[in-house]
């Protein structure tokens, strides 16, 4: 095989990343925590740079060619190609605090599913933080909407009259039409 510029730089690149995924021995509890959570950071940084990719290829890739890639070509399907998307988006409009998000796409992405008002009962209940499992955040969630959407007991009794009417005009309504 003769090498071209373009084959070198690939067996360069190939080299380095070879070298860049060798574990190399460590022993102490220091080393492994520094290794350990470098490595992790790196994961965060390359999901939300493929969704930035993802953004990028949506954007400008002709009709119906995005949705092609991801089904023929890429090794995950919509679903999480949406959430690396939205994912990336929120980080990039400043939505959620990049140095407080865990390193997991699912768990950032529903992160990006809460409101504003839940997203910063959030970050003052301490739920975004790096630590943050996707259950956690999802059980925070399911917590907040249901205190929204469960009334006081003054707005039932307000309904409920409201109700009683609207069915004595209708009782009288029928009443009308048996004459």
């Amino acid at each position: 095989m003769a090498i071209t510029p373009a084959t070198r730089g690939r067996l360069t690149d190939a080299r380095i990343e070879l070298f860049e995924n060798t574990a190399v021995q460590l022993s102490r509890r220091e080393d492994f925590i520094q290794e350990i959570s470098k490595l992790w950071s790196d994961a965060q940084h390359k999901f939300v740079l493929i969704g930035r990719y993802l953004t990028q290829a949506k954007q400008v890739l002709p009709h119906g060619e995005f949705e092609a890639m991801i089904e023929r070509d890429l090794p995950f399907g919509r679903a999480v190609a949406h959430q690396l998307r939205t994912v990336a988006e929120a980080i990039d409009a400043g939505s959620l605090p990049v140095e407080r998000l865990p390193a997991n796409y699912s768990t950032v992405y529903q992160l990006t599913t809460l409101n504003d008002d839940e997203r910063q009962a959030a970050l003052d209940a301490g739920v975004i933080r790096p630590d943050v499992r996707r259950a956690e955040v999802i059980a925070f969630k399911k917590a907040t909407r249901h205190m929204e959407a469960t009334p006081d007991r003054g707005a039932l009794l307000r309904r409920r009259a409201k109700l009683i009417a609207e069915i004595e005009c209708i009782d009288a309504q029928l009443a009308g039409m048996d004459d």
